[in-house]
Order: structure tokens, then sequence, then C-alpha cells
């Protein structure tokens, strides 16, 4: 191996070691952002049942609903990160692989080739999946009888 190629070699092996060191700092900040969205939730639900608990007139469905808007929307909110965080995860794995392939091949000496793990099959979705035309159908609701 001539110096040249030890120089390429380590300086590939820098880039993509900071590039998983990015990946997992990421993980960390969307953790974060989960976090901060089930607290949000948290206020919006109690502040939503305080001014419901007032208002007596409002029936006991339109109050379920208002609640369940509201869950909806941080449920929602925190799937989108969540397949954030799948992403990065897939990067990483990706990058490893990536490393593993080279590490290997520069110590046969042969060409390099890759062994990328598979996805895991998450889909991020925009909408709820009850608002989507395709979806799931969402969680069971209690029959209004």
């Amino acid at each position: 191996m001539t110096f040249m190629e030890k120089v390429k070699k380590a300086s590939r092996s820098l880039v993509d070691t900071g590039a998983k060191t990015m990946l997992k700092a990421d993980i960390q900040f969307l953790e974060r952002e989960i976090k901060q969205r089930k607290q949000k939730f948290g206020v919006e639900v109690y502040d939503c049942m305080l001014l419901l608990e007032i208002d007596n007139e409002m029936p006991v469905e339109e109050k379920e609903l208002k609640i369940r808007q509201s869950f909806d929307r941080a449920r929602k909110d925190i799937a989108v990160i969540q397949a954030k965080i799948e992403c990065k995860k897939e990067e990483i794995a990706v990058l490893e692989a990536e490393m593993a392939a080279a590490s290997a091949s520069a110590s046969k000496g042969g060409t390099t080739s890759y062994n990328i793990p598979p996805s895991s099959g998450n889909v991020v979705m925009s909408d709820h999946p009850d608002e989507m035309e395709y979806g799931f159908g969402g969680l069971p609701t209690r029959s209004k009888n």
C-alpha cells in the first residue's frame, strides 16, 4: 500500500467517524424533541381539560373529541420525529457497513464490496392514518351508543 493510499484510507475513516458522530448527535436532539413534544401535549391536555371542566354546556362527546384531537396531533408529530430517528439509525448502519467493508478490503488488498443492511421499511407519513386514503385505519374508537 502506497503512502497516498494510506492517507486516503485514514482520511476516509476520519470522515466516516465524524459523520457517524454527527448522526448520533442528531438522534439525541430528535429524542429530546420527542420528550419536549410529550411535555407540550401534557400541558395542552391539562389546559383543555381545565376549560372543559368549567364548560358544563358542552356535551361529553365533544369534550372527548377535543382531547382526542390534541392526542392525535401529538402522536403525528412524534411519529414523524421517530421516523427521522430510524433514518438516522439506518444511515449509521450503512456507514458502519461501509467502514467494515473498507477495512476488510484494505486488509485483503482487494476491491471494496459493501454489504449494506436492508431498510427497516418505515415510511414517513405527513398525515394521520385516519386522514389518509389508504391508511391502516388508526386506533379503534369507542362507539357512540
